[in-house]
């Protein structure tokens, strides 16, 4: 059960490592997030939240470390929507 757990935690940073962080970077350097929807951003970032929420209150870490990245990097994206609107 603790390699499923630690493949799952691996795979779901990884996902939002090179996802997210990607997105993150490419809006910085374009200072734009033309073709982007906010509304599916705000719902990612949403979800994240309150799946943090839930492995905390669970004392999860399966949970709390990968959702927290992906809380982190689903909200940046959401402040870059305000940072960068036209």
């Amino acid at each position: 059960m603790v390699t499923i757990k630690i493949i799952t935690v691996i795979l779901s940073l990884a996902v939002t490592c090179l996802g997210l962080t990607a997105q993150v970077r490419k809006n910085y350097l374009k200072k734009s997030v033309e073709g982007l929807s906010f509304f599916y951003f705000s719902l990612l970032a949403i979800s994240y939240t309150f799946w943090s929420i839930y492995g905390f209150s669970q004392h999860d870490l399966v949970l709390i470390v990968p959702m927290s990245l992906g809380m982190l990097m689903s909200w940046l994206i959401v402040a870059q929507f305000l940072r960068y609107r036209t």
